[in-house]
């Protein structure tokens, strides 16, 4: 039997820490923000006037799936309403459910959801990778309880795909105007002095000798992160000093887990740029971009171009530079993703109504769409959907014959609505 177990206080996770990481290596699209280590530093910082919902699939006495999720105060046109979401808040660029069965713990989650007793006015899941690992599983799951499960692009990702090309290429698909800021940046480059790039490497933190680079982030933290006009700081809203303060937590767990990113850029054996980010196994998050004071924006472009030679050379999938700018990240990228939201509006709530059709006013017509790469008009194969079978739950479009009255009474008293549509055929 398949039920959940929800946890509201932040401070019980740890009972379920090790359960919770032997469903990380399980995971499809897996981030550093999936980890325990991220919801806790997550909660200690921006958690102030959020409830935590973390819901623990069980299949027996056995957990096989998690989703973490908020509700969170949302100030709107209609006033401030309360949405159930996911704990992220732009510091990556997907995020889901954890576990190797995400159809079946994405149904029970809602199914949940919908019977216990409701403190939002409105569902709102972002960043979820429709197109690639989730499948329309979120939606699905959505409708399969009753929900509306209106699903459109949230933000399209520009994104610089580093795997399936080489530096020639990419400079090859430029424009005129960025070949030209590469090139007057390696020449004040040139200008400068001795310069040395440096990539932070994946070690093991049992090894002698692991260190964190925390003389790095002593640096780093005193940097600038603007861009003329543009902030390069992920997090949205908040201070930087509260976001920084967030990056330095998270940094050694981040470390440990193999995810930490940190890469500089010496002029004459000193730091001058730097950027961080988060490591997973198709490309790398960035999430800060700093330069020192009297640092020409030129150095900064040198940075990045030196950052994509690097991942070009490594293998890298992608580099994801649009939580630090948009704009930044556009005058970068060669392909494009998407992002997507799905929504329910309860009709129980006439302020979520209100904001569903808006929204609905706002948004053009969704089409089946392929990510191709930017500027080529080549098809990304690697971002088409492969029918391979991902889960050993199946999710029912129609409920059985025996579960066709949902009102029939069981023997044990309860009811057959109370059944989950799926079944287990693996």
């Amino acid at each position: 039997m398949i039920t959940v177990a929800e946890i509201n206080d932040i401070d019980r996770l740890d009972n379920f820490r090790l359960a919770w990481r032997s469903l990380l290596g399980k995971t499809k699209g897996v981030t550093f923000a999936h980890s325990p280590e991220w919801l806790e530093n997550y909660w200690e910082h921006f958690g102030e006037g959020l409830k935590l919902r973390v819901l623990f699939i069980t299949l027996g006495n056995k957990i096989i799936g998690i989703v973490p999720l908020v509700v969170k105060p949302v100030q709107t046109k209609m006033g401030t309403m309360r949405v159930l979401t996911n704990p992220l808040d732009g510091w990556g660029a997907f995020y889901g459910q954890i576990g190797p069965n995400p159809a079946a713990t994405m149904v029970t989650a809602m199914r949940h959801i919908k019977t216990s007793k409701r403190d939002w006015d409105l569902i709102d899941f972002r960043y979820i990778d429709q197109e690639g690992h989730d499948r329309k599983r979120t939606s699905n799951a959505f409708k399969s309880v009753g929900f509306q499960g209106t699903q459109a692009v949230w933000r399209q990702l520009p994104m610089i795909n580093t795997l399936d090309t080489n530096w020639n290429s990419y400079l090859e698909s430029r424009t005129i105007q960025t070949k030209n800021r590469i090139e007057t940046a390696e020449q004040i480059l040139a200008e400068a002095g001795h310069t040395s790039f440096y990539r932070s490497r994946l070690e093991d933190p049992s090894a002698p000798g692991w260190n964190p680079r925390w003389d790095l982030w002593s640096e780093f933290e005193q940097m600038d992160f603007t861009l003329g006009n543009r902030t390069t700081l992920a997090g949205g809203h908040y201070s930087q000093s509260r976001k920084l303060a967030f990056l330095k937590e998270i940094h050694a767990p981040a470390v440990r887990q193999g995810m930490a990113r940190i890469d500089a850029l010496f002029i004459n054996h000193s730091l001058a740029v730097c950027a961080y980010g988060l490591q997973h196994a198709e490309g790398t998050d960035y999430l800060a971009l700093g330069h020192r004071d009297q640092v020409p924006e030129e150095i900064v472009t040198a940075l990045i171009a030196r950052m994509i030679q690097q991942s070009i050379h490594d293998g890298e999938q992608a580099l994801n530079l649009a939580s630090l700018s948009p704009q930044l990240a556009n005058e970068w990228k060669n392909q494009n993703k998407n992002s997507y939201r799905c929504s329910h509006f309860p009709v129980t709530v006439p302020r979520s109504q209100v904001l569903r059709v808006n929204r609905w006013m706002k948004e053009p017509i969704l089409k089946n769409n392929t990510t191709k790469t930017a500027n080529t008009g080549k098809l990304d194969l690697s971002a088409t959907m492969k029918n391979e079978h991902h889960s050993n739950i199946e999710i029912l479009a129609e409920a059985p014959q025996e579960w066709a009255d949902e009102k029939k009474t069981r023997s044990d008293g309860s009811h057959s609505e109370d059944r989950p549509k799926f079944r287990i055929v693996g």
